[in-house]
């Protein structure tokens, strides 16, 4: 465990991978950086991951405080700071990709490149605000805790001892924080930022997500050229990361090593993919 102080408010991170460019691992409205783990341990051969825990979440500061988007790209851009990092790639889930492209908005000469995953790029529906009601449901007629874990629950993989904990974290956080963070979401209309952006942007959803529809990847691909593109994983829920891992990770490490040119699912992917899925 490793940790830092920004505006005197502890913030953990973890690394994977000794060696490489870095990339930063940024989490979503519940869990924690440890769903990130099987990503970050297949990146590490050629990559130096890093992923933390925004306030509020896992083992970072749950102390009252601003638990809003800004104050997670405050917290991000701290981050790369402190550590020395002078140009970092960056992938957000859901609020994290919010953050991940507020933040390579105000300082793009920090980043080369953001991938976002299942991310609302157009804040979320009136309905789903929380001034209505407290914690509106975003996730339905369930509190949005046990809509997650149900949804963590229904996968299934090579590390159910993560998935596991990725159920003790959710399970954790005040339904106060999910509140207040919702709620900045709800804010947080992206369209104008992709207008400014300027680096190479990745856009990954999942065909089955009952939680940010694909219907987003329009306000991507309105103006879409070689530095923005939009990929739908049509068997993947929430997680494609973790519903499709093999699939998610070589598109991961494809961009990663692209030079600004689309990043293309191949016909021999897809037929590997579609191979591994049927065994």
């Amino acid at each position: 465990m490793s940790a830092i102080y920004i505006n005197n408010r502890l913030v953990h991170y973890e690394v994977v991978g000794r060696r490489g460019p870095p990339v930063l691992f940024l989490h979503s409205w519940l869990g924690s950086w440890r769903y990130w783990l099987p990503t970050m341990d297949h990146i590490s051969e050629k990559h130096r991951a890093y992923a933390l825990d925004f306030w509020g979440f896992g083992e970072s500061d749950r102390r009252d405080g601003e638990l809003t988007v800004d104050a997670y790209v405050d917290l991000v851009l701290g981050f790369i700071d402190q550590l020395g990092i002078t140009r970092i790639s960056v992938v957000g889930h859901g609020l994290g990709g919010v953050v991940a492209l507020r933040a390579a908005t105000v300082r793009p000469e920090r980043f080369s490149r953001a991938m976002v995953v299942t991310t609302p790029l157009a804040g979320l529906p009136a309905q789903y605000s929380t001034r209505a009601k407290p914690l509106l449901r975003l996730f339905g007629r369930a509190q949005p805790n046990e809509t997650w874990t149900r949804l963590v629950r229904q996968m299934t993989g090579d590390y159910p001892q993560i998935l596991e904990e990725i159920v003790e974290d959710t399970e954790s956080i005040d339904p106060t924080t999910i509140d207040h963070v919702i709620e900045s979401i709800g804010k947080a209309d992206l369209r104008a930022t992709l207008q400014q952006l300027q680096v190479p942007v990745l856009a990954v959803f999942g065909g089955r997500d009952a939680l940010v529809s694909a219907d987003q990847r329009q306000y991507l691909l309105e103006d879409r050229d070689v530095l923005q593109q939009a990929v739908n994983f049509p068997k993947s829920q929430h997680f494609p990361f973790l519903d499709q891992p093999m699939a998610f990770n070589r598109m991961l490490m494809d961009f990663q090593e692209s030079q600004g040119t689309p990043v293309e699912i191949k016909t021999e992917w897809r037929r590997r993919v579609s191979q591994l899925e049927y065994i």
